[in-house]
């Protein structure tokens, strides 16, 4: 369900990396203290998440390019490219400006995926 309302760059950048609200927390908080090093602990007690959520968030982000994992259990943001490091930085600007509409497009997605699946069995007739 697109939103109007919502840049284009930043609809993307959430179909193809962010799934829940925890994952755009979790990334944004990197992005905002982007010169220290972060271990899922201190995630966790920074967004008060369980810890082995924040830990799944951050090994999540990290294959996705978004984090720098310098060790087992270090985390910095650095995303590897620059297109996705300006989509962040929008999608933050977005989500400071407009909450309800980037909470709104996260949740209607997994709707939209069911959806697309049970149209592929429906019989249509001739």
């Amino acid at each position: 369900m697109p939103d109007a309302s919502l840049p284009q760059r930043v609809q993307r950048f959430i179909t193809s990396h962010i799934d829940s609200i925890e994952k755009l927390e979790v990334l944004l908080l990197l992005r905002a203290q982007a010169a220290r090093t972060w271990t899922g602990g201190e995630v966790a007690q920074a967004l008060r998440i369980a810890e082995e959520s924040a830990r799944r968030r951050l090994d999540d982000l990290c294959e996705r390019g978004m984090f720098s994992c310098e060790r087992s259990d270090s985390f910095h943001y650095a995303p590897i490219s620059a297109d996705d490091a300006q989509a962040v930085d929008e999608l933050a600007t977005t989500y400071a400006q407009r909450r309800v509409s980037v909470i709104t497009f996260i949740f209607s997605r997994p709707t939209e995926r069911i959806r697309s699946f049970a149209d592929a069995f429906r019989l249509k007739r001739d």
